[in-house]
């Protein structure tokens, strides 16, 4: 019998060389197959990508983050591909991963056969420039994105410098531009020293993707070493970016002297004209900072430079906002003119700043006539214009209109808030109608809005001018009760209030209060309580307590002026002048002031007969004899 030998299906089907798989066969990403480095030349013309380039890519974009492995064997494996090392370096940096940095980077950690990658660090190298890319290109849309782009800073160190050997001038620009971006500091002055390392010369480019970095990041000192740096190399020498992004970190960190300083320097050593970005920087410097005659000169400037077409609208936004603060809203309105005649659009900013300092000035016409003029260019009214009109109303004293004007902001779904509330109560206080700003108080309450110090202290304040000084006080203990801080001026309007209701003992007893709780009187608030102390004969304590002030950093300089004034104004000329005799003895002002104020006092309350007596008199300023004994002479033999 004739016999078989047994070979199994599976050997017998590998033993046929018919049935016998090719090898995987790898893919290149171009169909240049000489595949010039991405960093190589910014000038060589774009190779034609491979097909499947596009095709692994989009199994990236369409696949889980849990999958994406298992589905690029399987894709290798149907084709019998294998991914180069050149191939996963231009997936990494194709534009349809750029904004999806979280792919990209699983795609990067998926390689089916990733270790290809370890032995060619050049191709190693871009895929991490290109992942740092992708993070900072996409930092504001992609969670923790500094967090991952650090974590990559660290496997690049670790590789050593087989990889960062291969470094070049735009592999460089693109490491430093992105961490940067991201704000990583250590890791950006890690890439700087690494470049130079790597013998890579840094071009103006990197210099000021350097600067921007250490700016953003607050190094505001190594910038300025780096910036330095670059003035000693002539063929890097700082241009308009480098001066700007420096005084951009001046004004960061509050130190505008020193931007106005590289300005000048810019334009008179440098010869660099500045242009509208370094106007714009210092400009907002100026604005955030109060200083706004330097906000207008600078836009001044602009102007006289003949940058007029190249002025942008945030520019006008801040010129017109500074002119408004400054008391100068007409020529801001000028200025708004001269920007519209230009083609430079308007906005809610603009016109809401020119109506609330027309309103400020009492000019009801004039922010009435902006208002008409927003609404018909179409600009949406928000809730911080409305809020102005509201104010303006109040201001004006159009009450019914102001809450007509607030009532039709609840009806259009404008988001009103405590500051709509706050003008009501105030405008409503100030005309004497209290019950109608506390029916708004209450309103306000219930609907949720918390009342700051200020919408307490306007509501106190009509209360007490009104003369319910005990609701006011009422009032007062509420604020203490909510939680809610008093102020200066919550005293100042209470003091003010019980004075004018002769319950003088009542008014010191708030004042101590406040000094108990280590409140810092102003200015104003002694001048209330001098006032009603001299109204109500108490001069000397008022001189007392104005001594007690000095050691708390606290000196009115018009102190007596004011107090002579009240006296006066009052028809007290007889108290005026005993004042001025104890302000006299005491040593407190210089004799020759006290006297000029005695006669200005006089002027004020028009009575010139006296103010011209004291004129031609020696009271204050000479002197009589009673026997040996020299005296001056005192300002209440004015009256003998």
């Amino acid at each position: 019998m004739r016999r078989f030998c047994h070979i199994p299906r599976r050997r017998r089907a590998a033993a046929d060389p018919y049935d016998r798989q090719p090898p995987p066969e790898w893919i290149e990403p171009y169909n240049d197959l000489s595949d010039p480095s991405p960093y190589a030349s910014a000038s060589a013309a774009p190779p034609t990508p491979s097909p499947w380039l596009q095709r692994v890519v989009s199994i990236v974009l369409r696949s889980p983050a849990a999958t994406l492995a298992a589905d690029l064997r399987a894709f290798c494996k149907a084709f019998l591909l294998r991914l180069s090392p050149a191939f996963v370096a231009a997936a990494v940096r194709s534009p349809q991963l750029l904004s999806h940095p979280l792919a990209s980077l699983q795609f990067f950690r998926s390689l089916p056969n990733g270790a290809d990658l370890l032995s060619h660090p050049q191709h190693l190298l871009n895929c991490y420039v290109s992942l740092l890319h992708s993070f900072a290109h996409s930092r504001e849309a992609t969670p923790d994105a500094a967090g991952h782009a650090r974590q990559l800073v660290a496997e690049l160190r670790a590789h050593g410098d087989a990889a960062l050997q291969h470094l070049t001038p735009s592999s460089s620009a693109s490491l430093i531009r992105s961490l940067a971006a991201l704000g990583l500091s250590e890791e950006l002055l890690w890439a700087w020293k690494a470049m130079r390392l790597a013998g890579v010369e840094p071009s103006r480019l990197i210099y000021n993707c350097l600067l921007d970095g250490l700016v953003n990041a607050g190094l505001l000192d190594t910038a300025i070493n780096v910036f330095d740096a670059m003035s000693t190399e002539d063929q890097v020498r700082p241009d308009v970016v480098s001066y700007n992004i420096l005084i951009k970190g001046y004004c960061r960190v509050g130190r505008a002297h020193d931007a106005m300083a590289r300005l000048s320097y810019m334009q008179e050593q440098a010869k660099l004209a500045p242009d509208k970005v370094t106007y714009l920087t210092l400009m907002q410097c100026h604005y955030s900072e109060g200083t706004f005659p330097g906000c207008i000169g600078l836009f001044q400037e602009m102007e006289e430079r003949g940058m007029g077409k190249e002025i942008p609208q945030h520019a006008y936004v801040l010129v017109i906002g500074a002119l408004c603060k400054d008391g100068k809203p007409f020529e801001g309105m000028a200025v708004f003119e001269r920007m519209l005649k230009r083609g430079c659009a308007a906005n809610a900013a603009m016109y809401t700043a020119l109506i609330d300092a027309m309103g400020k000035f009492g000019r009801e016409e004039e922010a009435m006539v902006l208002f008409e003029r927003m609404k018909a260019s179409g600009l949406e009214l928000d809730s911080v214009t409305y809020g102005v009109i509201i104010h303006c109303l109040c201001c004006f004293g159009k009450l019914d209109e102001a809450v007509a004007c607030f009532r039709n902001c609840e009806e259009k779904g404008i988001a009103v808030n405590a500051i709509f509330y706050t003008n009501l109560i105030d405008g409503f206080g100030k005309a004497g109608m209290v019950e109608q700003a506390k029916e708004f108080f209450e309103e306000m309450m219930a609907k949720g809005f918390v009342p700051d110090s200020y919408c307490y202290n306007v509501l106190i304040d009509g209360l007490a001018k009104a003369g319910r000084v005990d609701d006011a006080c009422a009032l007062y203990r509420r604020m203490e009760d909510d939680g809610c801080d008093h102020t200066v001026y919550t005293y100042a309007i209470l003091i003010d209030g019980l004075f004018k209701e002769h319950r003088n003992e009542e008014a010191l007893k708030f004042w101590d209060a406040m000094i108990d709780k280590g409140i810092a009187p102003t200015a104003a608030a002694f001048r209330t309580l001098a006032r009603g102390l001299c109204l109500s004969g108490k001069f000397s304590r008022a001189c007392r307590i104005l001594d007690e002030l000095a050691p708390m950093g606290v000196i009115p300089e018009t102190a007596h002026e004011d107090m002579i004034n009240v006296l006066c104004k009052a028809g007290r000329f007889k108290q005026a002048c005993k004042l001025a005799d104890g302000i006299v003895n005491k040593g407190r002002e210089i004799p020759g002031r006290v006297r000029t104020m005695m006669i200005n006092a006089l002027r004020k309350a028009g009575n010139t007969d006296l103010a011209v007596k004291l004129v031609h008199s020696k009271i204050g300023i000479g002197y009589e004899r009673s026997g040996s004994i020299k005296r001056r002479v005192k300002f209440q033999t004015l009256f003998q």
